[in-house]
């Protein structure tokens, strides 16, 4: 059975990039609210991790800056779960900045899914939704 929108993993990840894109910008149609960034940031990056390979970078950035903390000495023991907990206080703790949002809401789903436990939560409510969907 085929989807009602048949996008494709690549293609929903490459339309709402751009539908994001376009609604932060503010000038045009299309508005997103700043609040409603990291939520946006999130599906691309839940998209990108089935996506091909121009796409799987994201998720590569989630997994490098884990591992610049877990390297680090200075900071002693360092899980992912750390990371992040770190990367949800930047987008629900600040002030919004469509930016800032994007981008720690697109790493997201790659760094809960390496933490596991309760972080795997919303990644897996996103993937029982696609699911229902297609």
């Amino acid at each position: 059975m085929s989807s009602l929108i048949a996008l494709g993993t690549g293609g929903a990840a490459t339309a709402t990039t751009l539908y994001l894109y376009a609604g932060i910008r503010g000038k045009n149609k299309i508005h997103v609210d700043p609040d409603h960034v990291p939520y946006w940031a999130f599906t691309i990056g839940m998209l990108s991790a089935n996506a091909g390979t121009a796409f799987q970078q994201i998720s590569g950035i989630g997994t490098q800056l884990s591992d610049a903390f877990q390297n680090n000495s200075a900071l002693g023991e360092w899980k992912v779960g750390a990371t992040a907990l770190v990367l949800t206080i930047l987008v629900f703790g600040f002030k919004p900045k469509p930016l800032k949002d994007a981008v720690c809401g697109a790493i997201a789903p790659s760094l809960f899914a390496a933490a596991g436990g309760i972080w795997v939560l919303p990644e897996s409510l996103f993937g029982v939704v696609t699911a229902f969907v297609s």
